[in-house]
């Protein structure tokens, strides 16, 4: 006889845009139902990915409509659904949802195995290293604990953070669903609609319109090429906070004719197809970026800031290249070696390579399934 399906909640802030949300998406999608019952809750009611997720897999989402860093009323709505659905794991992506977790966990008839999914590396604010100190003493609590880089456990071990077991997963894509499938005319065509030519050199950017996203480094660096007579040109694609002062940075370096940003597009595949290569630039909280692996899998080649688990996903020189974050010299250098088209057409087939055997929707999955089995097998 077939053990009963494992219940599996998964726990997000919001279904906002972000690489956190994403991959509590894509569990949610992929954890076979067989084995496993999943429900979804979000924290906060920001629905961006909402309709990404599969409703038919899962037996419930749920909006918490947390008003406040401790909502009460939420974290008893939560041990609510856990008594409901007899849920036997908890994985929360990020720290904040592992905390309204923990709380509810704590007050359930049976206490689920708690696993959090850490996306972040560096704190770039007073207020979230003093959080810090907060979680260090939650993490203790939680039965597993997800890194996803290897540099990004090594930082945080050595300043004292743990749970009772811990191990790297990095993350993973869909490379079927990245697949450069455009023709040459409709990326004409789309470059068109933002004013840039086919023999244009197209330097993308995809990323939430946040401070921490640093696409004013990006912006200084391609005035530079400009000044060198490189005809670079800058497509933003998103949207956020940050986008009156990034059009304010655009007008400063005299770049209206050269940079346009997009808004958001819940279909990036197309504009990042579109680009010759893509940079993220951030200064602070990039751990092993999703958006990076994603224009890596459609062929382009990346140019990182040296944060999080970079090193992981790039060699550098080989199928992109990384830049001592905040360094805006050192990133147009390495834009200028990629305006030649031989050398970004060679590193960024190396790129999809390097996606394509490495890091996977599948083998991602495969991974956790393995890790929640382990830890049901350690206290069932």
């Amino acid at each position: 006889m077939s053990s009963p399906p494992l219940r599996v909640m998964l726990v997000a802030a919001t279904l906002g845009f972000g690489g956190a949300e994403k991959h509590v998406v894509t569990l949610a999608n992929s954890f076979d139902a067989e084995r496993f019952r999943c429900s979804v809750v979000y924290l906060k009611p920001d629905e961006t990915l909402l309709n990404q997720l599969i409703a038919s897999r899962l037996d419930a989402i749920i909006s918490l409509n947390v008003q406040r860093r401790i909502d009460w009323r939420a974290v008893a709505a939560l041990t609510g659904h856990l008594d409901r659905l007899a849920i036997d794991v908890i994985l929360c992506a990020t720290e904040y949802p592992a905390l309204i977790a923990l709380l509810a966990a704590r007050k359930a008839r049976r206490r689920p195995k708690l696993i959090e999914i850490f996306h972040t590396t560096v704190f770039g604010t007073i207020k979230g290293r003093v959080q810090m100190w907060l979680y260090r003493r939650i993490f203790r609590r939680l039965d597993l604990l997800v890194y996803v880089s290897r540099k990004q456990m090594e930082y945080w071990q050595s300043k004292g953070l743990g749970a009772k077991r811990s191990v790297v997963i990095h993350n993973g894509i869909d490379c079927e669903h990245f697949r450069d499938t455009y023709s040459a005319a409709e990326k004409a065509t789309l470059r068109a609609r933002y004013g840039f030519a086919s023999a244009d050199f197209v330097i993308g950017i995809c990323a939430a319109l946040r401070p921490e996203k640093a696409h004013g480094d990006l912006l200084q660096a391609l005035a530079r090429l400009r000044s060198l007579s490189i005809n670079a040109r800058c497509l933003i694609i998103g949207d956020g906070p940050e986008r009156n002062n990034i059009e304010s940075t655009i007008a400063q370096l005299g770049l209206k004719d050269s940079a346009a940003i997009t808004g958001f597009q819940a279909d990036v595949r197309p504009l990042i197809a579109s680009c010759d290569v893509i940079v993220l630039a951030s200064r602070t909280v990039e751990t092993f970026s999703i958006a990076a692996l994603e224009a890596m899998a459609l062929g382009k080649p990346v140019v990182l800031s040296r944060i999080g688990g970079a090193e992981e996903l790039v060699t550098d020189g080989d199928n992109g290249f990384l830049f001592e974050a905040g360094d805006v010299q050192q990133l147009a250098v390495h834009l200028q070696a990629l305006a030649t088209q031989s050398t970004r057409l060679r590193m960024g087939a190396a790129a999809r390579d390097r996606v394509r055997g490495s890091f996977t929707e599948s083998g991602m999955v495969k991974q956790y399934v393995e890790q929640i089995s382990q830890t049901m097998a350690q206290h069932p």
